[in-house]
């Protein structure tokens, strides 16, 4: 569930042919790969033991998805079984084309920053700036561009003095993020997300490179995809490491609003 910061986010020939026709129609259900008037999707971790079986459910680590009755994100937040600690993004303001306007980034609970963003004349991405619990300018995106869809494939984020802090890339298989890198300031690359999507455009794997200490570190997940309820949504999946051992079990609880 979770991505780059700041997807408020090179397209296909077709996405670039298309992109005045294309750009801003579509919600973010569409590009979540959600089917169906949904209103909230809980995505519940459970515990696997040696045998694959499955245990009780992680009390730590629920992500949370909510949208408005316009397909549009509201929040995409993890929280514990009791409902607290929420960390993540929750969006507060949108302008007419669903372009986010504020952003609010909280941490176990808490406002840690916000994110405004500003569209260009046209309606495009403009300048992002993000302030601290105090208000004051912790750092700023510009330099975006964006695909057919209208997603961000490429942005800098700079300190307040215009210092350049990071080159973000992000990469797309038609509506569907597919992973990306960070670069530091120097352009070298820091992070990078690699995803492999099935035919339902879910993804099958996940490699995740991050550099430490010099060397990097390379994760890769495999998903399994057990359970699909009648809208084509997906309730239930296996999380697989490199070596095919199950390390756990998704479960969905999708909330449809009622036509």
């Amino acid at each position: 569930m979770k991505k780059f910061i700041l997807l408020l986010v090179t397209g296909s020939p077709f996405l670039q042919s298309t992109a005045q026709k294309s750009i801003w129609r579509h919600n973010d259900l569409f590009f979540d790969n959600l089917k169906g008037n949904i209103e909230k999707v809980k995505e519940i971790p459970y515990s696997v033991d040696s045998s694959g079986k499955i245990g009780a459910p992680d009390s730590c680590c629920i992500g949370v998805l909510a949208y408005n009755k316009a397909g549009y994100r509201t929040m995409d937040v993890s929280e514990n079984a009791f409902g607290k600690g929420m960390s993540g993004q929750v969006y507060i303001k949108r302008y007419h084309n669903g372009k986010p306007k504020e952003i609010q980034f909280i941490s176990n609970g808490k406002v840690a920053s916000t994110l405004l963003g500003t569209p260009t004349k046209d309606g495009n991405y403009g300048t992002a700036r993000i302030y601290d619990e105090a208000g004051k300018l912790v750092s700023f995106y510009d330099g975006v561009k964006v695909n057919g869809y209208g997603k961000i494939i490429f942005m800098k984020s700079f300190k307040p003095d215009s210092t350049l802090q990071q080159t973000i890339i992000n990469n797309y298989q038609e509506q569907i993020w597919v992973g990306g890198s960070i670069m530091d300031s120097s352009g070298k690359e820091i992070f990078a997300t690699v995803i492999t999507l099935n035919e339902n455009l879910y993804p099958s794997e996940v490699v995740q490179t991050q550099l430490i200490n010099g060397l990097p570190s390379v994760n890769r997940t495999k998903y399994v995809y057990d359970r699909i309820d009648e809208h084509g949504n997906w309730t239930q999946r296996r999380e697989l490491n490199d070596k095919g051992e199950v390390r756990k079990i998704v479960k969905r609880e999708i909330l449809y609003r009622k036509s």
